[in-house]
Formats: structure tokens, C-alpha cells, sequence
């Protein structure tokens, strides 16, 4: 049997490349994409090039011999955190008295 992944809380997919870093199973996101695209994951028992694959709860993948099935999230858990604006802040200039 493989080995689970949950989602996140408040989320109702992860994107394949993520699982392959989460896993530990590449070094970062653009091995995750390389081996992807050179045809090395398959999802679902079937060849998959698509990097960013929505995966749900159910979907089965497989890598280098390893395998993990994406689980629905934990109970209890807590949802995600609204993400905060990445839009920069605006400092306050300081009054300058001549």
C-alpha cells in the first residue's frame, strides 16, 4: 500500500510538481518540473506531462519506484490562512523640519 499525502485544509487540490517536492522525492520545484516533462511520473497508473496537474483526493502517483495517494485533509485541522496582499507597503515619510 502507498504511502498518504492530505491536502491542506481549504484546499480542494495541489498541483503535481508540489507533491514531488513535498515528498522529498526531487531537490526543488524545477527537478519536479524536469522529471515531469521528461516523462518519469505517472498519476493514476498513467504517464503524466502536465506540471501542474490539479490532483484531488483519490488520485494516485507514482515516481522512481515510490508511490503516495493524495488523502482529503486531516479533521481538525486548521484551514490555510488568507493570504496577505503582496502588494508593497506604503511607509510613512518622515517629517523633515527645515
Amino acid at each position: 500500500m502507498s504511502e498518504q499525502l492530505p491536502l491542506m485544509p481549504g484546499c480542494d487540490f495541489v498541483e503535481l510538481y508540489k507533491v514531488l517536492k513535498v515528498q522529498g522525492w526531487v531537490g526543488s520545484g524545477s527537478d519536479a518540473k524536469l522529471v515531469i516533462s521528461e516523462g518519469m511520473v505517472e498519476v493514476n497508473d498513467e504517464l503524466e506531462t502536465r506540471k501542474r496537474r490539479k490532483l484531488v483526493a483519490g488520485d494516485r502517483v507514482s515516481f522512481n519506484g515510490e508511490k503516495v495517494t493524495i488523502a482529503p485533509p486531516q479533521e481538525g485541522a486548521k484551514p490555510k490562512a488568507q493570504a496577505k496582499s503582496s502588494a508593497p507597503k506604503k511607509r510613512a515619510r518622515p517629517s523633515i523640519e527645515f
